[in-house]
């Protein structure tokens, strides 16, 4: 992924030197602003919003920690650069991703952007994670606890809770119905005669044979195209259904993970 950068450094030959550098590491790294001062860099983070800053521990008008302790907001990691080793300390008080010491070694500057690329992936992860289980709490409290579906078995006529119902399957004119009990229930009506029913209470056709309880979804693995649910059962996205799926998962303004 490229990642938004921004320089904080007031010496301008510093500035090109670790310009150049940054392209020779051959790294997806965009610089999105220079600043030669603290004062410059509070107008132009809030505006950038950058992933990444390279902060030099001195600048003309104050220290680059007094800057940090300045912002409201410091959403970002940070590569501190400075001639002195002695400001190292303050480096890992405030979880920089690394510290790197000028004249700064092209090899040790690609190891910090690795290293800056990883934490982002992690923190992106993590994110996408609350996303998802936020998206998942919202499908549940917008599905009514005790709404029910009647269904036609060979035992008679019953009736089963709607969160109840991990997923539909469809088996020839039958649906077998997948329950949280990990109970399975075959039905005898086609999965079409479900699928209006239950689009109400967030149930979605991913695939010509399952539609699934989004409630249920664990995970989504893009990659091989698949849903994984809440029985461990691995549910095929097929590709006719999948824009439609992330449609309706992004109509809740929510942003799935890929795998």
């Amino acid at each position: 992924m490229m990642i938004s950068a921004v320089i904080i450094e007031d010496e301008p030959i510093f500035q090109e030197i670790l310009r150049k550098a940054i392209v020779q590491t051959g790294s997806n790294i965009r610089i999105d602003g220079v600043c030669n001062s603290k004062r410059e860099a509070k107008k132009v983070l809030p505006v950038v919003n950058p992933q990444l800053i390279f902060l030099d521990v001195e600048l003309a008008d104050g220290k680059g920690v007094d800057l940090l302790n300045e912002l409201e907001s410091t959403d970002f990691e940070i590569i501190f650069t400075t001639s002195h080793d002695k400001y190292a300390i303050n480096a890992i008080k405030n979880n920089a991703a690394d510290y790197l010491l000028k004249p700064i070694k092209e090899k040790e500057l690609k190891k910090a952007i690795e290293k800056v690329a990883k934490r982002l992936e992690e923190k992106e992860t993590l994110k996408e994670a609350i996303r998802l289980q936020e998206y998942l709490d919202k499908v549940k409290s917008d599905q009514q606890q005790d709404s029910k579906l009647m269904v036609p078995t060979k035992e008679g006529m019953i009736f089963l809770k709607v969160n109840d119902i991990v997923r539909l399957q469809s088996e020839s004119n039958y649906t077998l119905f997948c329950l949280t009990s990990k109970k399975k229930i075959l039905v005898a009506k086609t999965l079409k005669s479900f699928e209006e029913k239950l689009l109400t209470y967030n149930f979605l056709r991913i695939h010509q044979s399952n539609l699934i309880n989004l409630a249920h979804m664990k995970e989504i693995d893009h990659g091989d195209n698949f849903v994984l649910m809440s029985d461990d059962s691995q549910v095929e996205i097929s590709k006719r259904k999948k824009k439609e799926f992330m449609d309706s998962l992004q109509k809740n303004n929510r942003t799935i993970s890929s795998k």
